[in-house]
């Protein structure tokens, strides 16, 4: 462990001068970290993955916690200094007004737009992120650190979406699009802003969290399950592998994405918003 040590503080100073490289060249972030990766050996690969992956993850849950106290900010102004004709007045919308599903408990909403997302996890973990797939088969053709470097790379773009969320909601709180039907079915009543933990209030909608967050496994799925994975099957079936995920993935996204907003969840900008920043945040990685 003591020489992987070595070897990752060696490469982490080789990974600054590609860095500096990246700014004067053609070559990538991502690119230059898979090279750097590729030049030490396999425990200090895994050593080096590692610990970035764990720091991220930690910093990751660090911009959560700061989101939620963003979010109980904004519930508690919501609740104490809007009057209830304005909690009562949602604000216009395109796909509101267009759109007005049947009557049905909160938990089915619930249900509809959490589900699809339970699934992409499972998919995201057991596709690629696990050392072995759901068969028991051991994925070979691709080297162990691309694992860490997908659980890296969602962790601390998620961080710097969580970060931006936390401001828009904190520095700006409208009406709930549910109205005052928010408080049968929200968190509305906020304790203590540090130690209210919840994930359903009133007033905290730009940006959509729900939103963001599904577009983030979706994009890190494509990129490290059905680019990497599916598209190089020997088999002969990985480009039409590919494209049949690709087209599942996105129309699901793309319907949960509206049924987020037709369900009175979040306003049409909300999610709009999430389809802006999630891939712009994760392309810049």
């Amino acid at each position: 462990m003591d020489t992987a040590r070595k070897r990752c503080n060696k490469g982490c100073e080789t990974g600054s001068i590609l860095s500096n490289m990246t700014i004067h060249g053609s070559r990538t972030n991502m690119q230059a970290q898979q090279q750097l990766m590729a030049s030490v050996s396999p425990p200090a690969q895994y050593y080096c993955s590692a610990r970035r992956a764990i720091c991220s993850a930690i910093l990751f849950a660090t911009c959560i916690y700061l989101d939620v106290v963003a979010s109980n900010v904004a519930t508690t102004r919501w609740n104490s200094k809007l009057s209830e004709e304005q909690k009562a007045m949602p604000l216009p919308d395109i796909l509101h007004d267009s759109f007005e599903l049947p009557d049905a408990e909160h938990i089915i909403h619930e249900l509809l737009r959490e589900l699809p997302l339970a699934l992409l996890v499972i998919v995201l973990v057991f596709g690629f992120v696990l050392p072995y797939d759901v068969m028991g088969r051991r994925n070979g053709k691709l080297m162990e650190y691309r694992r860490f470097e997908a659980s890296t790379r969602y962790f601390e773009t998620r961080c710097v979406l969580e970060l931006m969320r936390a401001l828009s909601v904190w520095v700006t709180t409208q009406a709930d699009p549910h109205g005052l039907h928010c408080k049968n079915i929200e968190t509305h009543t906020i304790d203590c802003i540090f130690t209210n933990f919840t994930f359903a209030r009133c007033g905290d909608n730009l940006y959509s969290g729900h939103a963001s967050n599904l577009l983030s496994f979706a994009v890190t799925i494509q990129t490290y399950y059905i680019n990497l994975i599916l598209k190089k099957r020997k088999d002969g079936s990985g480009r039409y592998l590919q494209m049949l995920a690709t087209v599942t993935l996105w129309t699901t996204v793309l319907v949960v994405g509206f049924y987020i907003v037709i369900s009175r969840m979040h306003y049409t900008v909300d999610v709009l918003l999430s389809f802006f920043l999630v891939p712009t945040v994760w392309l810049a990685w």
